[in-house]
């Protein structure tokens, strides 16, 4: 019969992609983390990982199965051992908690110290990915909850709040005349596109205006992004909240379009997550409204 320690260790390793650093997570050595995996392919009878030298660790069909009872269970665990700590007087526990860039550096310094001062003994654990990275996290439980583009009908969702576009130049740009732009001025521009958010969304804003889209740069990182622009590459479609609080800001301009994204908490049932969830839950509904 599988082991609960067998499962835990299985499940870091997935959320980790390395043997060695799952082993170092887990304060093991590797071949311990190796054999513990290797002993629950055996008790179960079926082949859960691949381990390619090009591609890195690969899930079988059942593997991706049995992971995600396997966390379904940790999530079990976890909220048993909360309720007992809070029938006690603490409230105590880890938050796995997944956001895109942006919303990350805008709310979380904030909901992280206002859970800190309430709820000392609560700790969280940071993922930052694209949407889509968040998406797949939350419904593969690797997370206990994020922050998503709303309505997602798969998802138990809080709507947070709603952001509109802006066009973002660079300096001395013959635009920035305008005080409000429209996709047609955009569609002979060089855009320079992130990765974390959604941009077949904008894409497709352009598709059906009949618009030309000129996708020049793609990048992964906001900072790296607002450096091209200054460094007058080309421009970008960013939500309001990402570009703010930036030097940048002076250089942005509304869009003309009824396209807002809508950011909101999401989990795969709020009914099911941990107390600590729930309580961070109430942190973030304070701190964002």
């Amino acid at each position: 019969m599988a082991t609960i320690t067998q499962l835990h260790i299985f499940s870091k390793v997935i959320e980790i992609g390395n043997f060695t650093k799952a082993g170092q997570a887990l304060k093991m050595t590797q071949p311990a983390v190796s054999q513990a995996v290797s002993s629950l392919e055996a008790e179960l009878g079926v082949t859960l990982l691949i381990r390619d030298k090009s591609k890195g660790l690969m899930l079988t069909d059942i593997g991706e199965k049995i992971l995600l009872q396997i966390r379904t269970i940790e999530n079990s665990l976890k909220i048993i051992d909360q309720e007992v700590a809070a029938e006690k007087g603490l409230e105590t526990g880890t938050i796995k908690v997944a956001g895109f860039p942006d919303v990350s550096a805008r709310f979380l310094p904030k909901i992280i110290q206002a859970v800190q001062q309430k709820y000392p003994n609560i700790a969280i654990e940071l993922f930052e990915g694209s949407v889509e990275e968040v998406f797949n996290w939350i419904t593969s439980r690797m997370v206990d909850i994020g922050f998503i583009y709303s309505p997602h009908s798969s998802l138990d969702i809080i709507p947070l709040v709603e952001d509109k576009y802006m066009a973002v130049f660079p300096p001395e740009h013959h635009l920035l005349k305008k005080s409000l732009i429209t996709l047609s001025d955009l569609s002979n521009e060089s855009l320079i596109v992130g990765k974390w958010g959604d941009p077949k969304a904008i894409e497709q804003l352009f598709i059906d205006k009949g618009l030309p889209y000129h996708q020049k740069y793609t990048v992964s990182n906001l900072n790296t992004m607002l450096g091209m622009i200054q460094e007058r590459l080309g421009l970008s479609i960013l939500p309001e909240l990402a570009i703010k609080d930036t030097e940048m800001w002076k250089y942005a301009r509304p869009i003309l379009t009824d396209y807002r994204r809508n950011i909101a908490l999401a989990a795969i049932s709020l009914q099911q997550v941990s107390r600590a969830t729930k309580l961070f839950i109430d942190i973030v509904k304070e701190q964002v409204n």
